[in-house]
């Protein structure tokens, strides 16, 4: 009977860190560029790659800002979509794209002839709700909770560092200018949004040990109690 309860202590709690873990990894994805760093006044295709959708709600169209200093922009066609580009916006509409299918939605373009950090602010838009992938962060501070995808554009051609992701950010506030969207397009204002909580794992671990505990010791208990002599 001990073993039994243990083992059904252990399967529930194994169920729970698969949602815990699950969950996290949705509420962590981003809109990934790739390549994510390009050499200055250098042509090519850029993948833009949607993770998810909307809390469960399959997406139908992709907004993207392209920056200034980027030129000799065009969508590259896509079965399915509709791809225009107009002022200086890139959209994909059509679809849908299933919310737990990633994707990728491609650009091609020309880098622009000074070195630093550019942004896409992009909106994707669902069936039910949208998320605003427009936060851009201030130098030195932590990631914002809905980036905008950035490519490094680099003097010399990238290095292997500089096309390897970074790591997830450190915990703090974030300053960051927020792009909003228009009915015609995205434009930028400034604002202070909060950064992401790298430490969810960390928390998520301690609370997935005591429930392991929990569960465990009380499979134990329940267990020894069964097993006890009846009182006299």
């Amino acid at each position: 009977m001990k073993t039994a309860l243990f083992k059904h202590a252990v399967v529930s709690a194994t169920a729970f860190v698969t949602v815990i873990l699950v969950t996290g990894g949705i509420v962590s994805a981003h809109i990934e560029p790739d390549p994510i760093a390009m050499q200055v006044g250098t042509s090519g295709t850029v993948a833009f790659n949607v993770e998810h959708g909307c809390d469960g709600s399959p997406m139908t169209d992709l907004k993207i800002q392209i920056p200034t200093g980027v030129t000799g922009v065009a969508p590259v066609a896509k079965d399915g979509w509709t791809a225009t580009f107009t002022g200086d916006t890139v959209e994909f509409k059509g679809g849908p794209l299933d919310a737990t299918t990633e994707d990728h939605f491609d650009i091609t373009l020309t880098a622009p002839s000074t070195a630093g950090d550019i942004h896409f602010p992009a909106i994707e838009i669902c069936q039910v709700g949208e998320i605003d992938w427009i936060e851009i962060p201030a130098e030195g501070r932590a990631e914002p909770e809905n980036p905008a995808p950035t490519i490094k554009i680099t003097t010399n051609p990238p290095t292997a560092a500089e096309l390897t992701p970074a790591s997830e950010a450190p915990e703090g506030s974030a300053e960051t200018v927020v792009a909003t969207g228009t009915d015609t397009g995205i434009t930028t204002t400034a604002t202070t949004a909060p950064a992401k909580d790298s430490s969810n794992t960390g928390t998520i671990v301690v609370v997935v040990i005591i429930v392991v505990t929990v569960l465990a010791g009380g499979g134990i208990l329940l267990a020894r109690r069964k097993n006890a002599p009846p009182a006299a």
